[in-house]
């Protein structure tokens, strides 16, 4: 694990990102998450609805992450798609998991050439595309059932802590508002553990999956925290760009979630390079031999 803050390991995952051309994976895969963006948020829409919440409140709970342009964009995208339908709400659904789908087989593509992963069935990767793109729809309902319940319980228990001398409210209510955050890193490492995992188990590497799915996970956050800080204080952003910006700022955001997922992946491999395993040196033997014959 040391070896990756070493300056070789730096420069080893500078040099397979470059190499790999990752930039370009990293464009396709914000293009699709955009796509899925906008129809999972009209299903978000709906299950608040019926919870009796009200989605852009619920978004402005995290707005130390969602930069200040893509929140506004999201209201304008809500607030045009109007009420909630059934019919509405299939086709948001149907959209999210086709567009999710399609982005899952680009990111497992990727993936795959990073972890140098071979054979496997293209059916059984393209159906499992849908199985995972359902899950991570599942996995945004649980976030923002979670975040909501945690909210209810904290005013629910609200008259019994008062009356603890010892215990501050406005403590408790700011405590909640970190365990979001907590709530939040641990579903998204989650979801990139599986991600890994998948794409990773015909590798010829022994893969080491957690370090990268919880670098992916806090750097995420941090990022995101620093980006929407600097847009929020720079007023000459929708100056220069006028009514553009909003969209700029979240294919931007969205272009730097995919680049972080990717690096996440190759702090995965370099980690799984430099362990001593009998069967990457068995990989490396057998290229090596190939290598000779060409």
């Amino acid at each position: 694990m040391n070896h990756i803050f070493s300056v070789k390991g730096i420069i080893g995952i500078a040099e397979k990102f470059l190499s790999l051309k990752l930039n370009r994976a990293a464009a396709a895969l914000s293009y699709f998450l955009i796509m899925t963006l906008f129809p999972m948020l009209i299903c978000v829409q709906w299950i608040l609805s019926v919870l009796g919440e009200d989605i852009v409140l619920f978004l402005e709970d995290f707005s130390e992450l969602i930069p200040a342009g893509v929140l506004t964009i999201i209201e304008d995208y809500l607030s045009y798609s109007g009420s909630q339908s059934n019919g509405l709400l299939i086709i948001g659904i149907s959209t999210a998991i086709i567009t999710g789908a399609s982005a899952f087989r680009i990111l497992s593509d990727t993936l795959r050439e990073i972890f140098e992963s071979r054979g496997g069935s293209d059916t059984a990767r393209f159906v499992f595309s849908f199985v995972y793109a359902v899950a991570f729809l599942l996995a945004v309902y649980v976030l923002a059932i979670t975040v909501i319940a945690g909210r209810w319980l904290i005013a629910l228990l609200e008259p019994f802590f008062a009356m603890i001398d010892f215990i501050n409210l406005i403590d408790l209510a700011n405590l909640w508002n970190w365990f979001r955050f907590v709530i939040l890193n641990i579903i998204s490492a989650g979801m990139l553990y599986t991600v890994y995992y998948c794409n990773a188990w015909r590798s010829p590497y022994k893969m080491k999956i957690l370090p990268g799915a919880v670098f992916g996970s806090l750097v995420f956050t941090v990022v995101s925290g620093f980006f929407s800080w600097f847009i929020s204080s720079s007023v000459k952003y929708s100056a220069i760009y006028g009514s553009l910006a909003s969209v700029i700022i979240l294919m931007l955001w969205l272009y730097i979630l995919a680049n972080i997922i990717l690096i996440g992946a190759l702090i995965n491999k370099e980690i799984s390079e430099h362990k001593s395993d009998p069967k990457m040196k068995l990989h490396s033997d057998v290229h090596s031999f190939i290598k000779k014959k060409q």
